[in-house]
């Protein structure tokens, strides 16, 4: 998990450094009218957070020049540096070139926008993330007495990671966007990651055994550390996305449902 989480955090702040320019993507929304009754409103509103949903699914795949974001799926990095200090095997790994896919494939499971308090509770789903590097360099232990080292190629599979949050909404100080405020009650599931380190201490038999410690390691770390991984998650994502919402002249189409 904490590689998936920091991966995901490190691709929010790279994809804002670089811009190239992609296809422009549309957004109609309709004004909304005074004497409109509450379930239309509902449903009106539901249907702009659809769109909206479909907007971010089209920025990720495609970019957009408007707003300063390359396409981001599949999103390349060129190194990330995780180590793993968890007691029964330590780990160093430096992956360079690294390539990422499945960002764009995410699926909304729940997506309920409180207008009296502005919360946006939210409940989203990636079925697939492929993540490869092209070289990677590994040092660590197990048992703090069994030397474990390798360089190569890897690549980790992750199914079903799935992120809960409720985000608390308010208006940028100008007044034209919609901002995250706080993130509260945030939490995820990892149910498996595949790990497939190639090369670590002679490669056959040993990369088996080193990719299954891996893989429990990695999952048994991020349980472990749950709390604090998403309270760090939460206060990035407000970092980063942030300075990218202020871009977007949204909150004039969700004050009318205010």
């Amino acid at each position: 998990m904490k590689l998936l989480v920091l991966f995901a955090l490190c691709a929010l702040v790279a994809a804002t450094a670089a811009a190239p320019r992609s296809e422009n993507h549309e957004v109609i929304v309709y004004d909304l009218p005074k004497d409109i009754a509450p379930g239309q409103r509902n449903f009106l509103l539901n249907v702009l957070i659809r769109q909206l949903f479909n907007m971010i699914r089209d920025i990720i795949r495609n970019g957009s020049w408007l707003i300063g974001i390359p396409p981001l799926d599949p999103l390349r990095l060129e190194s990330f540096h995780l180590v793993v200090p968890a007691g029964l095997i330590n780990l160093d790994l430096e992956l360079k070139n690294i390539l990422m896919k499945g960002l764009g494939g995410f699926v909304v499971h729940k997506s309920d926008l409180s207008t009296r308090d502005l919360v946006f509770d939210l409940d989203i789903a990636f079925p697939k993330i492929d993540i490869s590097t092209e070289v990677y360099d590994l040092t660590g232990d197990l048992l703090t007495a069994i030397p474990i080292f390798g360089n190569g190629g890897a690549r980790f599979f992750v199914d079903e990671f799935r992120l809960r949050a409720k985000l608390y909404l308010k208006p940028s100080d100008d007044e034209k966007a919609v901002v995250i405020d706080k993130i509260e009650d945030v939490s995820f599931d990892l149910p498996t990651i595949k790990s497939e380190i190639e090369g670590a201490i002679g490669g056959g038999d040993i990369d088996n055994i080193v990719n299954a410690i891996v893989e429990d390691v990695i999952i048994d770390y991020a349980n472990r550390f749950r709390g604090a991984i998403s309270k760090l998650g939460a206060s990035a994502v407000i970092t980063v996305l942030n300075p990218i919402l202020e871009k977007l002249d949204t909150w004039k189409f969700l004050k009318p449902f205010l």
